[in-house]
């Protein structure tokens, strides 16, 4: 449980990301290269909603079920993106009007996002430690660039610096709530594949609803290119990380026998967590 919590709090740290604007140097810079670090996180986010969806096909009764409930997952992320459209919400020109009604929503949506972070964070650690590691990764370099965007929106809507930074760590403190749901949630070992299915299902449409670059968005083709070839990269670089920490953890169990062993380790990791 020591490992979730640290998980927690590392991407209740990153609700700091704004700090980097209080230099007008690093503002500009970051500005004008968010739209790449969004599609880099859209490479990482591919990787890590892949592995979790394995996961869900392995565990459910049978390979259609998993695909349903999946689907299921995804279905609830669209649902409580129409409810809060403001929950997943990237710095663009509309930034410019914000006010103090649209911050208060995306205040508000903001938190509810965090709750999911929680619930995804201790599925993924109840699967095991490098996929849990691999689901964190994703969801900080994604907070990073949510509260990037946030900082622009409340200091646009008269925040101050410190406030705007004080009020997003507040409000990210709220993904404990979703860290201590999925812990009761997981004291009862069907709701596991459950877990992970709302999980992936969360991953699958942050990436096409939110990360992936789309045509119309560029101006030219070439530009449009540029940002598939940044997802590519998050891809690959999010795929060796996962790989590494798998292989990592496969040595450090290769004194157990395969098969047996294994899933006993499994159990006892799963076992210790909740």
């Amino acid at each position: 449980m020591t490992e979730v919590i640290v998980a927690a709090f590392t991407v209740m740290l990153a609700s700091l990301s704004g700090v980097m604007f209080t230099t007008s140097a690093a503002g500009r810079f970051l500005e004008n290269k968010l739209s790449y670090l969004i599609s880099f996180s859209a490479g990482v986010f591919l990787v890590t909603a892949g592995a979790l969806a394995l996961e869900v096909f392995e565990l459910a009764p049978s390979l259609g079920a998993g695909a349903v409930l999946i689907v299921v997952g995804y279905i609830l992320a669209e649902g409580v993106h129409r409810l809060m459209p403001e929950m997943h919400h990237h710095h663009d020109d509309e930034c410019t009007r914000a006010h103090g009604a649209a911050a208060r929503k995306i205040i508000i949506g903001d938190a509810i996002h965090n709750v999911a972070d929680g619930v995804i964070i201790i599925a993924a650690f109840a699967v095991s430690g490098p996929l849990g590691v691999a689901a964190t990764v994703s969801i900080v370099i994604h907070e990073v660039l949510q509260e990037i965007s946030e900082f622009f929106v409340l200091r646009r809507a008269g925040y101050s610096i410190k406030k705007a930074l004080m009020v997003n760590f507040a409000v990210s403190s709220t993904i404990f709530v979703g860290v201590w749901l999925g812990y009761y949630a997981l004291a009862s070992h069907e709701l596991e594949v459950v877990l992970l299915s709302v999980s992936a299902g969360f991953f699958i449409h942050v990436v096409l609803h939110d990360l992936l670059p789309k045509h119309h968005e560029h101006e030219t083709t070439k530009s449009f290119l540029q940002h598939i070839a940044v997802v590519a990269i998050g891809a690959v670089l999010m795929g060796f990380i996962a790989q590494s920490l798998a292989d990592s953890h496969a040595h450090g169990e290769s004194g157990h026998d395969d098969n047996e062993e294994e899933h006993h380790d499994e159990d006892e990791y799963h076992n210790e967590l909740i």
